[in-house]
């Protein structure tokens, strides 16, 4: 595995799926192999004919754009927020019984 630890798997993961279109057209089809299809470095590397170490350098340098994305335009960390608050807002709803708004809530929270 690259510099990426299985704990920010997850994390990537959700930056390439907000940010994924601002790499390139190659940075992005080895992102997808990795991140969507589960491949490995290897499977990447003999599919796109280049290395291991090819592959694994392209992954660091996109999970630092994708940070550096994250940095300037802070879409995943707003969007985390925001479905804490629904979530709140959600138990707020069933506690006092409001079915109508804790469905609609729940609703906004699946198209998240």
């Amino acid at each position: 595995m690259s510099k990426i630890q299985l704990q920010d798997f997850v994390k990537y993961g959700r930056l390439f799926e907000i940010y994924g279109g601002l790499l390139s057209g190659d940075r992005q089809k080895i992102m997808t192999a990795y991140f969507e299809y589960n491949m490995t470095l290897v499977e990447i590397a003999e599919e796109r004919k280049v290395t291991r170490q090819a592959i694994l350098d392209a992954i660091d340098k996109s999970c630092e754009k994708l940070d550096k994305f994250e940095k300037t335009l802070h879409i995943a960390s707003d969007r985390q927020k925001l479905s804490k608050d629904l979530i709140d807002i959600n138990d707020m709803a069933i506690k006092n019984g409001q079915n109508e708004i804790s469905e609609k809530v729940e609703k906004i929270l699946r198209k998240m």
